[in-house]
């Protein structure tokens, strides 16, 4: 399995999975890790597959790329997405 130290921008995001805005692409079917930070700090850990990876352009011209990720677990001792999305909703 892979794993980045990249900053990812999540777009949206549900109990399933997300969408987030990347400077890399991220082959489809793979592996990741994830550890998605809140404002105040809080954190869980996630692993998740690339189902798609397409490039955007941003506002100011630049690349960057959208890709979805599907949560492959939610075993987690910090309770997972279900922590994640009970604090921001």
């Amino acid at each position: 399995m892979a794993s980045l130290d990249l900053a990812v921008k999540v777009r949206e995001m549900s109990l399933g999975g997300l969408s987030m805005e990347t400077s890399v692409p991220f082959p489809v079917g793979a592996q990741h890790d994830f550890s998605l930070t809140l404002g105040d700090g809080a954190a869980v850990q996630l692993t998740g597959q690339i189902v798609y990876s397409r490039e955007i352009v941003a506002a100011d011209g630049s690349k960057l790329w959208l890709s979805g990720v599907q949560f492959i677990n939610d075993e987690s001792e910090d309770g997972g997405v279900d922590t994640i999305i009970g604090r921001i909703s």
